[in-house]
């Protein structure tokens, strides 16, 4: 419970710094500034790596297929433009794998991991082309248990580490709709699941779509 707790307040923490961040700047900035608000999906590929090589022994023991693989993400954006170069970005993305194999005549082994970054980024445009860097803090969490028939025994881990994420986008449309095509990585982030015994690396590319309205 004190491991969860300290994990929520870092993630609070965290979005009500760039809560602030974006506030300052509309307070401080221009009239020309333009704040943005946007919808996020894409495609979210993590190395994975420790707990996939985890699965790989379950699966030379039971003769199973268990891997987790990229997939979908999507999320919320909440922008600020500082004319003629600059931006500020507060994002919240939601991306999920799932595996799940029979290990033994009526039992199911499952795994469900959660992944949920909070990321403030800083934007270098150069019309139509931007680039920019921002850091994060990305709570992961590990269902993964057995299913007996209809009764499920789960044992959950999480961890909350703090990561760099680098990107590069093209926008396009003008105003209020903005239409933003982004490919991203994600640098050397590791969630360590200290109960179930392993580790996710969460270094991957991402490539994102951002729509919205400029306001």
């Amino acid at each position: 419970m004190k491991k969860e707790k300290r994990m929520r307040k870092k993630i609070v923490g965290f979005m009500v710094a760039g809560v602030l961040v974006l506030g300052l700047g509309f307070i401080s900035t221009p009239a020309s500034a333009e704040l943005s608000l946007g919808l996020v999906g894409g495609y979210y590929s993590p190395n994975f790596g420790e707990i996939n090589d985890d699965l790989d022994e379950v699966n030379d023991f039971f003769g199973t297929d268990l891997e987790l693989k990229a997939g979908m993400m999507y999320g919320l954006a909440l922008g600020y433009d500082f004319p003629p170069h600059f931006g500020l970005r507060l994002e919240y993305n939601i991306f999920e794998s799932k595996t799940s194999d029979t290990v033994l005549p009526g039992v199911d082994l499952d795994f469900e991991l959660t992944v949920t970054p909070v990321i403030l980024s800083l934007l270098y445009g150069f019309s139509p082309f931007y680039v920019g860097a921002g850091v994060g803090s990305f709570l992961t969490k590990l269902k993964w248990g057995y299913l007996f028939d209809s009764t499920a025994l789960t044992m959950p881990d999480s961890d909350s580490p703090t990561g760099l994420v680098l990107l590069a986008g093209y926008g396009f449309g003008g105003e209020p709709i903005f239409l933003n095509i982004e490919a991203r990585y994600v640098v050397g982030t590791k969630a360590k699941l200290e109960d179930a015994g392993t580790e996710v690396d969460l270094s991957g590319v991402q490539l994102s779509l951002l729509v919205g309205l400029k306001i």
